[in-house]
């Protein structure tokens, strides 16, 4: 189960775990549970995830998408570890989410 901390109307969410096929189904309902509650900014912080698979990233779009669906929002993913960034960049995933180190 991720922590997840709700403040100043941003919700972030730290899986804490590798974004990988065999974990994508529980982080899927969290971040599918918080987009029906209304929420329009979504922090994921990746401080202690040190894999994504493809997977992961598939998830990533489909939250990114439900937003959209909804209504609109945002994705801001921060503490992307180096090789982590290196994918996204790779992807291209700068033109849809909001990308930090820290």
């Amino acid at each position: 189960m991720s922590q997840i901390v709700k403040e100043d109307g941003n919700v972030r969410i730290t899986p804490g775990i590798d974004i990988v096929a065999s974990t994508c189904t529980d982080l899927r309902q969290e971040l599918l549970g918080l987009i029906n509650e209304g929420q329009k900014k979504i922090i994921i912080d990746l401080q202690d995830t040190a894999m994504i698979d493809s997977s992961g990233i598939g998830l990533l779009i489909y939250v990114k998408n439900c937003l959209v669906d909804a209504g609109g929002g945002e994705v801001e993913i921060v503490h992307i570890s180096d090789d982590i960034m290196e994918l996204f960049l790779i992807m291209r995933l700068e033109n849809h989410f909001v990308l930090r180190n820290s």
